[in-house]
């Protein structure tokens, strides 16, 4: 008997009710929470960006803390505030070198800045030294990652250096990297 008593009750429409009004009304609260946290996060933001973040971004890059919250402002942020990101352009090129959501942001946040700042001549001491260490010339995941950043920027005289590279590279699969980027058949070589 007592199942049944309480299969009547949360089937009564005053009950019904109830639980929606109490629903909705915890639906409105959380509405209005997010709506003071997002107004809150928007003045955070401003007054971060009114002074020199600089320092403290290249720290987390570096030490590897909070990067994902570094490189999601540097998206929101980055095309109205392209000195920002182009001051932390060594930390943001190490983050292109990998697969990861690190490394997706870093290459989105690069072909932004691309749009209105020539990268070559910034990036090209960077990867001269990656090409230089045999690790990474080694590494196919970041050779790989290299040729979607130049292809993402349009660099097309830094994507003819890392494929050159990629010819000497110690491992095969580096080696075979020119093939997928190369315009020219290989009757034509």
């Amino acid at each position: 008997m007592d199942k049944l008593e309480d299969v009547l009750e949360k089937d009564d429409p005053g009950r019904l009710w109830a639980d929606y009004l109490g629903a909705s009304h915890d639906v409105h609260i959380a509405r209005q929470t997010l709506r003071e946290a997002e107004e809150e996060y928007a003045s955070a933001k401003n007054r971060a960006l009114a002074g020199d973040l600089a320092p403290a971004l290249r720290r987390d890059l570096r030490k590897g803390r909070n990067t994902l919250s570094v490189l999601n402002l540097l998206r929101d942020v980055g095309a109205e505030h392209p000195r920002l990101v182009h001051t932390l352009l060594p930390e943001l090129y190490e983050c292109c070198l990998s697969v990861n959501k690190a490394g997706i942001w870093g290459r989105d946040i690069l072909r932004t800045l691309s749009r209105t700042t020539d990268l070559h001549d910034d990036l090209a001491p960077l990867v001269a030294e990656t090409l230089r260490d045999e690790e990474e010339l080694s590494d196919v995941i970041t050779m790989r990652c290299l040729a979607h950043l130049f292809e993402d920027i349009g660099d097309t005289a830094l994507m003819d250096v890392l494929l050159r590279a990629a010819r000497t590279s110690p491992d095969a699969d580096v080696r075979e990297l020119p093939d997928d980027y190369s315009d020219e058949s290989p009757e034509q070589e």
